[in-house]
């Protein structure tokens, strides 16, 4: 069971074949369009052409080559799969036009461990608190920067509202950097902190929205983990976001709005939606109690290991195949 395409990806075929048994793939994210949007920003990757031959508009060798680089072992992972899972349909349809079977792809939706957050609920203050927190690592995906430059939205209308960045700093310690000079630039040092790395069941309680300006998302367990606690989130329109927000089926549709999702890299959006729900008590706890019937009643861990323990099931059940020598000669190979 492989959890991505790429060089894991790559593995997995490479025991599939050896030994002869059942492959499954499945991807939080779409791996190859992540590493193109990873690949487009690298600073790593020499461009060969001459400052009179650079076209904007294309996409120079090298970095093209280590596209199709990545494109090429995530074929090679759907193909040998025999069952392929995407997290909602969006990104199943993107497996599809990266080479997946359809026959062999299906949804399995994220859980998480209710139990473990629902009684953070209890430890919330009776009115909202005016704490805004980006859970997420801090690197140019999660779009901090956004996040910032709403703050300072935000601040001019409601003072003594506070930002909190809640995520590693290390995987890009350049880019988080260039968010604290921005902090500073904004004059936001007193209402923006960089927290690192923090323990949701700890931080939850104290926040009032949870926020995702990401420019590229899945379904992201943070949401999850906010609305069991009984925290709206306002995102962006990524991923299964919208989904998660507003509902997806017409009867979780019927719910309500856990939030608000906006555009990307739009932080008057993302301000206007933290004051709307923040300003408005009646609001904020509509938003809430639809956030714990959502989760409650389509993300509970034990829905996603149930479906999990069928495909399981289905793979254990498959004949043994015989395997191949890693020594035998080509005629000894042939059936």
């Amino acid at each position: 069971h492989t959890i991505s395409t790429g060089f894991a990806g790559l593995l997995g075929v490479l025991a599939k074949r050896r030994f002869r048994r059942p492959l499954l793939v499945s991807e939080h994210g779409i791996y190859t369009k992540e590493r193109r949007i990873d690949l487009f920003a690298a600073h790593w990757i020499a461009d060969n052409r001459s400052l009179f031959e650079r076209d904007t508009a294309e996409i120079a060798y090298f970095r093209q080559l280590w596209i199709r680089f990545f494109e090429a072992i995530g074929r090679a992972a759907y193909d040998a799969a025999d069952q392929i899972v995407a997290l909602f349909d969006a990104n199943r349809e993107r497996q599809i036009a990266d080479g997946a079977a359809a026959e062999r792809t299906q949804n399995i939706r994220n859980g998480i461990d209710i139990d473990r957050f629902a009684p953070l609920r209890e430890l919330r203050p009776m009115t909202p608190p005016k704490v805004l927190c980006l859970v997420g690592r801090v690197v140019p995906i999660k779009d901090v920067k956004t996040f910032i430059r709403a703050m300072r939205v935000l601040v001019n209308r409601m003072p003594d509202v506070e930002g909190w960045i809640a995520g590693p700093l290390d995987e890009d310690a350049a880019y988080a950097k260039e968010c604290q000079s921005l902090i500073e630039a904004l004059g936001l040092q007193a209402q923006v902190k960089m927290l690192g790395f923090q323990s949701m069941t700890e931080i939850l309680p104290k926040v009032g929205l949870v926020v995702l300006s990401s420019i590229s998302e899945a379904l992201p367990l943070s949401v999850l983990e906010a609305f069991a606690a009984g925290i709206p989130v306002v995102t962006t329109d990524v991923g299964s976001c919208a989904e998660l927000i507003y509902g997806g089926t017409p009867e979780d549709r019927a719910l309500g709005a856990a939030g608000e999702v906006v555009g990307i890299a739009n932080p008057q959006a993302l301000a206007e939606a933290a004051v709307s729900l923040l300003a408005d008590p009646t609001r904020w706890e509509r938003a809430a109690r639809t956030a714990i019937l959502r989760v409650e009643r389509y993300y509970s861990d034990q829905h996603m290991f149930d479906h999990y323990r069928v495909l399981y099931q289905g793979a254990l059940e498959q004949p043994d195949r015989p395997v191949t020598p890693a020594h035998a000669t080509t005629s000894e190979r042939r059936p």
